[in-house]
């Protein structure tokens, strides 16, 4: 019997992949987690199977957790979302859903209830005396907000909180099915569960839609870009901070990296010995990309001097400087930085860009900063460059794993370009 839910009454059960690949196998990884432990413990009551979903589920994410970081990210929230589902509102175990409670799920995974939804990321756990306790404003779905709007309502001092309705989107819905079908195969496997429902359902799903959809790719355009990069340029004052900005900037945009491609990670931290030359002279920068491959990356004349001014900075500056250095230095303290704080610097730098394009009356333009990630410097330098290098070098420096991609991505979607050009068609 499905239940109407008014309230939020779940925990988070999978913690971050960091803590979650060191804890031990089955409930054994709840010692360090009491409320998660007693929710299972208290839903039991209600649902037999619940404790064994749970052990399920963790031996099927710790399976993945060896793959990559992402990927684990990706299928835990996929599968802790059915679990919480499953037992808060079909009161059922995830063994004993049929096609019309799986389909069910989907039009509730699609559509989420308010109370299920967050406005803003927070951490699933919060470290209090030893133990981690669940955060009672973290929510399994997380209403996206563009920055611009999040901006705009703090300016006005207000709160994004009103925002409730929140719509998964065809990528998040193609993710959902896939992680989905990805653990029912185990629990076949496992000899839990006598059959994967997901294929036929996502064959009929009204939710993933075929044929050609309009593709838009952030990026800078070549001022906003101009500014971005003169703003950094004229804040390197020699300081570590300005100077370590200006080099990440560039080297993002200039290589098409990744931001995770340079963050300091488990399985891998960028050194400066990953920058390379081979036998004719050519330079090159080793990366750990996406699927844990790694792939060699071009480096423009160009950016070498920027390359040369931040290893100068930090060879005058550390003592202990030397090729097995990591390539971003923290301010205080040791080893690389994260993500999160990789894209913080590039924030600060679209910051002050779109503050000096404000004060020199470029307020249209202007006001895309306010919207622009770290991810539209990888577009912005592939878009620039996709017009005079062939398509195959392209992909290789981008990580693609063929050509296509890289085709469908940076030349086909390009559709500012094509409605210019159509423009000028005749009758």
């Amino acid at each position: 019997m499905a239940k109407t839910t008014t309230t939020f009454c779940a925990v988070p059960l999978f913690d971050a992949h960091i803590r979650f690949s060191r804890l031990p196998p089955g409930r054994a990884m709840l010692a360090e987690y009491p409320d998660t432990a007693a929710y299972i413990k208290e839903t039991a009551k209600n649902i037999d199977q619940c404790p064994q979903d749970f052990d399920y589920a963790a031996a099927f994410l710790r399976s993945y957790s060896r793959k990559s970081e992402a990927t684990f990210r990706g299928y835990r929230n996929e599968v802790e979302r059915l679990l919480l589902w499953c037992w808060n509102v079909a009161g059922k175990s995830v063994v004993e859903l049929k096609r019309p409670d799986l389909e069910r799920f989907f039009d509730f995974v699609h559509a989420p209830p308010a109370i299920w939804v967050a406005n803003a990321v927070a951490d699933r756990f919060l470290p209090i005396n030893g133990e981690y306790l669940h955060n009672p404003v973290w929510r399994p779905f997380v209403i996206k907000i563009s920055k611009a709007d999040r901006r705009t309502l703090i300016e006005r001092g207000e709160s994004a909180s009103k925002q409730t309705q929140h719509t998964l989107s065809h990528e998040a819905m193609k993710l959902c099915y896939s992680a989905l079908s990805a653990f029912y195969d185990y629990l076949v496997d496992e000899g839990y569960a006598f059959g994967n429902p997901i294929p036929a359902i996502r064959k009929q799903s009204p939710y993933l839609l075929k044929g050609a959809t309009r593709k838009n790719i952030k990026r800078l355009s070549d001022l906003q870009w101009e500014y971005v990069l003169n703003c950094a340029e004229k804040s390197a004052d020699g300081s570590h901070d300005s100077e370590r900005a200006l080099f990440v900037v560039a080297l993002l945009k200039s290589l098409y990296l990744r931001v995770s491609e340079l963050s300091d990670r488990s399985n891998w931290s960028p050194v400066w010995r990953h920058f390379w030359r081979d036998s004719e002279g050519n330079q090159w920068l080793q990366v750990l990309g996406k699927g844990n491959k790694i792939r060699d990356v071009s480096v423009p004349g160009a950016l070498l001097p920027y390359i040369e001014r931040y290893r100068e900075m930090r060879r005058a500056n550390e003592i202990s400087f030397n090729d097995g250095s990591v390539l971003v230095a923290k301010t205080r303290g040791s080893g690389g930085l994260t993500s999160r704080q990789l894209r913080r610097i590039v924030q600060q730098v679209f910051d002050t860009a779109h503050q000096t394009m404000c004060d020199e009356g470029f307020e249209s333009s202007a006001e895309e900063l306010r919207e622009a990630s770290t991810h539209w410097l990888r577009h912005t330098g592939a878009s620039i460059d996709i017009a005079t290098r062939p398509l195959k070098h392209m992909a290789d420096d981008l990580g693609h794993a063929s050509m296509g991609t890289t085709d469908q991505v940076y030349i086909q979607s390009d559709m500012k370009e094509r409605a210019q050009s159509g423009k000028k068609r005749r009758v």
